[in-house]
C-alpha cells in the first residue's frame, strides 16, 4: 500500500511563496484533506496552496470553506490595523491594515476576522508574505 508523505509547510524562502499562483481548474480532495489536517495541527485560521508548495490559487479556512480562484470585488468600511501572524513565518507578528468587510467574486461577503483571514490568504496567492511589507 502506498502512503503519501505528510504535508508540510515550505520554507519561508521557497520561491513559490514569492510569486503569483496560477488559476486552478481542478482540485484534488486528498490534497484538501491533507491541508485541513495540517491546518488543524497548527491551530491556524487559514492555509494557502503555496504555503505547502502548490502553485494554485486556492486556500482553506478553519471555519471550513475552500476558496478557489477568489478575487475581492468590493471593500467596505474603514481599514483596521491589527496584529497578524503567519504559519509560514513562525514567531513573526506584524500590524497590517485590512478592509473590515469584503465581497468576493462568488458574491459572498465577509467581515471582521473572516475578512482579515481571506485577505491574508489572498496575499499568499499573490506572492506577498507578511514579512515582505
Amino acid at each position: 500500500m502506498h502512503r503519501l508523505c505528510p504535508m508540510h509547510l515550505v520554507d519561508r524562502d521557497h520561491p513559490i511563496l514569492h510569486r503569483r499562483c496560477r488559476d486552478v481548474f481542478k482540485l484534488n480532495m486528498d490534497t484538501i484533506r491533507q491541508m485541513y489536517a495540517l491546518l488543524n495541527s497548527t491551530g491556524g485560521l487559514g492555509l494557502a496552496a503555496p504555503q505547502v508548495g502548490i502553485d494554485g490559487r486556492f486556500f482553506i479556512t478553519a471555519w471550513g470553506e475552500i476558496f478557489v480562484n477568489p478575487k475581492i470585488v468590493r471593500e467596505h468600511g474603514p481599514c483596521i490595523s491589527a496584529p497578524e501572524g503567519c504559519l509560514s513565518l513562525p514567531g513573526v507578528t506584524r500590524f497590517k491594515s485590512r478592509a473590515q468587510r469584503i465581497v468576493l467574486n462568488c458574491g459572498r461577503s465577509y467581515d471582521g476576522q473572516e475578512a482579515r483571514v481571506i485577505q491574508h490568504e489572498l496575499d499568499h496567492l499573490n506572492g506577498v508574505l507578511l514579512a515582505d511589507e
